[in-house]
């Protein structure tokens, strides 16, 4: 089998973090306090690849330190307005492009040259009755919308590469929980958190069943009465307030299994699609921001594709597959006492684990020290 196996490396941004729980508290110190200063007025979406935030407000978006929280100039994308996007909502990026909301369309734009990108925008949105089109994420393969209109209160799911409206993956429950006024959108792959501006709250969704999860929403500090834009890096949401300017970050995560604070989280197989008889797929995998040291390795059939300390950004290795196989993934913590950095994991390794071919599969994994799963890529052809 192993010589059908090819190995690239590549790196690219992250996608999603571990899975978070409720009762996130504020953490002053975490906020950012510094937009206000770089006339970053009325701000609503965000995004961040782990060292940098963007922040989106009419027309541009600006970019900010994570540690320092200072200003990044240099970073700042000010081909909004040229392109027509003057009117930014939401924004959410793979790291390659970066996609920014606008009523009933999401503009396309290079993260390198910052020049709009018209072949990857999405002009499908009005069609589907998503006007009031607001907060973005993307597991890579689809893309959900959030319409903030009040009298629907609905997330749209849309296919990344043909751009169609994909019903089948909507949010249509958003109402009945409550939801008055829906902006900004984060999921760790498992659960969809979601902005209300009307009762200053943030919302929890199952991922697969679309139903409510209660236990996973939160309510806001006092002062961030008009939540817009949110991101997490699995350890800590931050929350834009339009109102005051400012990002308000919320931590204090706990698991829930019966190992203490602990929750083990293991790897599934990977349905992939490949064109023709034989094709390629990309296994990457990375850890978090917070985190440094952890050790894993990954055996694909046996052989060992990585091993050793993971990044933040993604390592990718470039797989030779044949259709109507299938291909056994070992996925093994070699350690759970890294330096973790802001991260709050204690003797456990976490990070997420990626396989793309004519289809995308992005799973979250978490593991103690010594302990693994294992899953297999299962390759269909497609015509």
């Amino acid at each position: 089998m192993w010589n059908r196996i090819l190995l690239t490396i590549c790196s690219v941004f992250v996608l999603a973090g571990p899975a978070l729980t409720g009762d996130l508290t504020h953490v002053p110190d975490r906020d950012f306090d510094t937009l206000k200063d770089a006339g970053n007025n009325g701000p609503q979406g965000i995004w961040s690849d782990g060292t940098t935030l963007w922040v989106a407000e009419s027309g541009k978006i600006y970019a900010y330190n994570m540690r320092s929280k200072a200003r990044d100039p240099d970073k700042d994308f000010n081909t909004l307005s040229a392109a027509g996007n003057t009117s930014s909502k939401g924004i959410w990026s793979d790291g390659t492009t970066m996609w920014v909301a606008e009523s009933g369309k999401i503009y396309a734009y290079n993260m390198r040259s910052k020049a709009h990108d018209p072949n990857k925008d999405f002009n499908t949105l009005s069609a589907a009755g998503n006007y009031a089109s607001a907060g973005l994420w993307s597991d890579g393969t689809i893309m959900w919308v959030v319409d903030s209109a009040y009298q629907f209160n609905k997330i749209y799911a849309y296919n990344m590469r043909s751009k169609a409206h994909d019903p089948n993956k909507d949010f249509d429950k958003l109402y009945a929980a409550g939801r008055q006024d829906s902006y900004g959108i984060w999921s760790d792959g498992t659960t969809m958190w979601v902005a209300d501006d009307y009762g200053n709250k943030i919302y929890a969704y199952n991922m697969r069943s679309k139903a409510r999860d209660s236990d996973k929403g939160f309510d806001l500090a006092s002062g961030n009465h008009s939540p817009t834009g949110i991101w997490s890096d699995g350890t800590t949401m931050w929350v834009v307030d339009d109102n005051d300017d400012k990002i308000y970050a919320y931590g204090g995560l706990a698991g829930s299994s019966g190992q203490g604070s602990w929750s083990d989280q293991d790897i599934q197989d990977f349905p992939m699609k490949i064109k023709g008889t034989t094709g390629t797929l990309k296994i990457c995998i990375r850890d978090h921001q917070c985190e440094d040291g952890d050790k894993i390795s990954v055996n694909v059939d046996g052989r060992t594709v990585f091993s050793g300390e993971i990044d933040n950004a993604w390592d990718c290795y470039t797989l030779t597959v044949w259709a109507g196989e299938s291909y056994a993934v070992e996925l093994t913590a070699l350690n759970g006492t890294g330096y973790k950095g802001d991260c709050s994991y204690k003797d456990e390794n976490t990070g997420e684990i990626r396989v793309t071919g004519e289809n995308t599969e992005t799973q979250v994994w978490r593991h103690r020290g010594g302990a693994g799963s294992k899953a297999h890529i299962i390759v269909e052809r497609v015509r």
